[in-house]
């Protein structure tokens, strides 16, 4: 399991470091009277519906498992509820490691976002592996003329200045949403958010000039961005991304560093047996870190991250200190 501060902003707790340490120190092994997992098929349960960025990833990950173990890793769509089915489906299920959530950054902040989730996925749920990050990358249309970073923070404060400054995003709350505000909380703007129903809706609106620019991640900008219709100024993370390694971080320009890409992560029951986390994650390594695996992801605009179920534990608790941070600082709510 992990943990995380409430809605109403109470501090993290220690229970986090506990669970990852529980599967980076275990000394128990698969042998024993333990069965061999998988014993039957693997469902990976995925909160959005079919075809999306976290759909591909589950799918390539799932068929991968299926062909090393021989056994169905089958994926299930469960969109709705921002995220709230999925995880509740997972929570309520078997802790054998034949039912798992592929996570994203919301499964930290609903509980800041929700005040009547009607169940604890910090308590419920352990941290199995990093799948990728998905960068955030300041992207501007055609009212903003800027073709640099320096140029468009220029125009951005003339703008806001005189309230004519907006900007767009796949959804309320969204982490695209909250780059946003971010960037409205450390330049000191005053740019109106417009939100859409998904990033392609969002993308189609900048480029028509319906909005000024947005935080928008790079698989659905990138047909608008190679026809002209907008252009990405920056990335809002630590580096250049691999594919695009002639735009800049934010921070060359002044701006503080930090990293607004959301995740794709795989949890699972908070009882499933540590055995099976680490296999899971012994296995999950091995297939992020093959060579056609990495540029299929990259070439999607998807980081392969990986690593320990530790980091992943310690990664989610630094980034719900981060978008807590940007929520409460900008306001946001989501009705129930």
């Amino acid at each position: 399991m992990f943990s995380f501060s409430n809605a109403k902003g109470s501090i993290w707790l220690g229970r986090l470091i506990r669970a990852g340490c529980a599967v980076g120190c275990i000394a128990t092994s698969m042998g024993g009277a333990q069965a061999a997992y998988p014993e039957r098929p693997v469902t990976i349960v995925v909160p959005f519906a079919a075809g999306g960025a976290s759909d591909i990833v589950a799918r390539v990950v799932a068929q991968q498992l299926n062909d090393e173990y021989h056994q169905a890793f089958i994926v299930e769509n469960k969109p709705g509820g921002s995220t709230q089915i999925a995880t509740r489906f997972v929570i309520n299920a078997p802790a054998d490691g034949h039912t798992l959530l592929l996570a994203t950054t919301s499964v930290i902040n609903n509980a800041y976002l929700y005040k009547n989730l009607n169940y604890d996925a910090a308590r419920s749920l352990r941290p199995v592996i990093g799948l990728v990050d998905v960068p955030a990358f300041l992207i501007v249309g055609p009212t903003m003329p800027a073709r640099t970073v320096p140029e468009f923070l220029s125009t951005a404060h003339q703008r806001s200045d005189s309230n004519k400054l907006s900007f767009g995003s796949a959804g309320t709350a969204s982490t695209l949403h909250l780059a946003g505000e971010w960037l409205n909380q450390v330049e000191h703007l005053k740019g109106v958010h417009i939100p859409y129903k998904g990033s392609g809706p969002e993308v189609v609106a900048l480029a028509s000039g319906e909005v000024d620019y947005s935080f928008e991640n790079l698989a659905p900008a990138l047909p608008q961005i190679t026809n002209g219709r907008i252009r990405v100024l920056g990335i809002a993370g630590p580096k250049r991304f691999p594919t695009l390694p002639e735009v800049p971080p934010l921070k060359d320009f002044g701006l503080p560093d930090t990293d607004m890409a959301s995740w794709f992560v795989l949890l699972a029951p908070a009882a499933t047996p540590d055995g099976v986390v680490k296999q899971l994650n012994t296995s999950i390594n091995r297939i992020l870190a093959k060579p056609e695996i990495q540029k299929r992801l990259l070439d999607l605009g998807l980081v392969p991250t990986g690593g320990t179920p530790q980091e992943l534990a310690d990664r989610m608790k630094a980034d719900s200190e981060k978008w807590i941070a940007i929520i409460k600082a900008g306001n946001i709510t989501v009705d129930q």
